[in-house]
C-alpha cells in the first residue's frame, strides 16, 4: 500500500480515522486549513523498507563517515545548548538528547506561562527565512526545538542561529 488513489465522499472522516498529531508536526498552515496534510491520508506516516535508505548511505559513504557526521551534529548541539544555558533569559526545558536541544524564553516577571512569548519568538525566527525551528510540549510546557542534522550544517550556522534567536528575543523584550 505504498501508493493508491482514494475517492471518498467525506475526506474529513478519512483524515480523522488516520490522523496522528504529535506536537512537532503541528503548524499554523495545517491548522488553518491553508494546506492539506497528506500524512493524514494514509495508514502509516512512513513507508516500507525504511532501512534500505540507511543501508545505501552506509554503502555509499561508509560507516566511519556516518559516525563522524553524527558526532559532529551532537557536538554542535552541545555547543548550542551551552549558548542557551549561558543566557539568563533562556532555559533548557529537557536535557539534550543527541542533536536535539529543547529550550524556551523564561517566563517574564514570575508569570506562570511563557507559551505565547515562545510562540511569538518561534514565529519571528521562522519568518526571518534564515532558520526554521519547530516546537514541542512536554509536561504542559511549550518550548522551541533546535534539531541539528543537515550534512551542510557547520558551527558558524549554529552561531548565526543563536545570534538570530537573541536578536528576536531582544526585540520582543524591549
Amino acid at each position: 500500500m505504498d501508493c493508491c488513489c482514494l475517492w471518498v465522499k467525506q475526506p474529513d472522516s478519512l483524515v480523522d480515522s488516520l490522523s496522528i498529531e504529535p506536537e512537532y508536526l503541528r503548524n499554523t498552515a495545517s491548522e488553518s486549513g491553508a494546506v492539506i496534510d497528506y500524512k493524514d491520508w494514509q495508514i502509516a506516516l512512513s513507508r516500507r523498507f525504511r532501512a534500505i535508505k540507511l543501508w545505501v548511505v552506509i554503502r555509499r559513504h561508509g560507516l566511519a563517515t556516518l559516525m563522524h557526521h553524527i558526532r559532529s551534529d551532537v557536538n554542535m548541539a552541545k555547543r548550542f545548548e551551552s549558548l542557551v544555558a549561558n543566557d539568563k533569559r533562556f532555559e533548557i526545558v529537557v536535557p539534550r538528547k543527541f542533536a536535539l536541544v529543547c529550550f524556551r524564553l523564561k517566563p517574564k516577571d514570575g508569570a506562570n506561562s511563557s507559551d505565547e512569548l515562545n510562540r511569538r519568538l518561534l514565529a519571528m525566527v521562522n519568518q526571518s527565512g534564515r532558520a526554521f525551528l519547530t516546537h514541542g510540549v512536554a509536561g504542559g510546557i511549550y518550548f522551541i526545538r533546535c534539531a541539528i542534522g543537515s550534512t551542510l550544517t557547520e558551527e558558524r550556522h549554529v552561531d548565526d542561529l543563536w545570534k538570530l534567536i537573541q536578536e528576536k528575543a531582544h526585540s520582543m523584550l524591549s
